[in-house]
């Protein structure tokens, strides 16, 4: 007698999961972000850009791959005749590492994208010197490294965590009538911990979205850079903000699907992006733990103008730019407008934090440091 095979679908496969108890929220957040075949970043259809769920600063505008690449060339002229290397961590679909390795006419850097996933780099890459690897211990560790990642920590598994009176909770995925739902757990000690040692208490009924991955993996980028710079662009906060009890009851964790945020982290696994924002101080405490000096942590519009993004022709006087056509003028406005969110005080470079750690090299005269006003 024939029979048809079930689909297997990423709802199958959590719900086959579930049938041997309850799952961690970081482990449901593992599942629909990373599984091999059904999760969302494994899915070679590119899901980030204008078109997509979210965009990032790299696929905004091409402003920002300018302003980057003069970081890169900043870097570079600082090394004197070292070989260095320039890696981006997290690079997603390449855009960014590509444009500072077209930028560069040293011929002294060895570029390397970074990415667990690299089914969304385009097959054109394999055509430009840029080498794409999964881990950072592929990439070679002699001489220099200036290390990049823009939202990298926000896209890491973590956990979701409730205070019940005394008690902290975690919150864990269970199934009720075929439907995924939320379970409550007591929190292990090792969250009791975390906060105990940031002295933070979180109020009664706050809920908190945290990752140990956060602190540990940047201590793995402080491992394999024994000498320069590490620069980390994110959403996220200082602890005492990231966890304040009126301005941020219920956590930061959000699901983001074609443009639009929710907080309902359970639907459809697999076909959007679940996120949440950072604790800054983990990272800058891992890179002084590892010997790294803190030379900047501020919003990102501050750290795009000082390196100079508004030199870029997207931000030169209309009167300086010349168009043949109303659709050449239209699209030359929203790239320009595009050009603008990463700056101005109601886009993403007001809510993206960057973080830059050095090690081995200079901590000042950067041009990143210098006062804009």
């Amino acid at each position: 007698m024939w029979t048809m095979t079930p689909v297997r679908t990423m709802s199958s496969e959590i719900s086959n999961i579930l049938t041997h108890g309850d799952l961690t929220f970081s482990d449901f957040v593992e599942l629909a972000l990373y599984h091999p075949e059904f999760g969302y970043y494994a899915k070679p259809e590119n899901r980030i850009g204008k078109e997509g769920d979210f965009v990032t600063a790299p696929l905004l505008s091409p402003a920002f791959g300018f302003a980057m690449s003069r970081l890169a060339g900043e870097f570079l002229g600082g090394m004197s005749d070292d070989v260095s290397t320039i890696v981006d961590v997290g690079c997603g679909d390449g855009e960014l590492i590509l444009n500072m390795a077209a930028a560069d006419s040293t011929g002294r850097a060895r570029f390397f994208g970074v990415d667990r996933s690299l089914e969304r780099v385009s097959s054109a890459a394999s055509e430009t010197e840029v080498a794409f690897v999964r881990t950072l211990d592929e990439v070679p560790q002699q001489g220099p490294r200036l290390i990049v990642s823009n939202e990298l920590f926000d896209a890491l598994p973590f956990s979701r965590l409730v205070q019940r009176g005394e008690h902290l909770h975690e919150l864990w995925v269970t199934e009720r009538n075929g439907d995924l739902d939320w379970q409550e757990h007591e929190a292990p000690g090792a969250w009791e911990d975390y906060f105990a040692m940031r002295e933070i208490e979180l109020e009664d009924g706050q809920f908190a979205d945290v990752s140990m991955e956060w602190e540990a993996y940047y201590t793995d980028l402080c491992r394999t850079t024994p000498r320069g710079l590490i620069v980390t662009l994110d959403y996220g906060y200082p602890e005492k903000q990231l966890f304040h009890g009126r301005v941020r009851r219920f956590g930061t964790a959000a699901a983001y699907s074609q443009q639009r945020v929710t907080r309902d982290l359970l639907r459809d696994p697999g076909t959007h992006d679940i996120t949440a924002h950072i604790n800054f101080s983990d990272l800058i405490r891992a890179g002084e733990r590892a010997g790294f000096d803190t030379l900047f942590f501020d919003r990102q519009a501050k750290f795009l103008l000082a390196l100079g993004i508004t030199e870029h022709e997207l931000f030169r006087p209309a009167g300086d730019v010349s168009i043949d056509s109303v659709a050449e003028g239209v699209d030359l406005i929203q790239r320009r407008e595009d050009a603008r969110r990463l700056v101005l005080p109601d886009g993403i470079g007001e809510d993206i934090r960057v973080l830059v750690q050095a090690k081995g090299i200079a901590l000042n005269g950067w041009t990143f440091q210098r006062k804009l006003f």
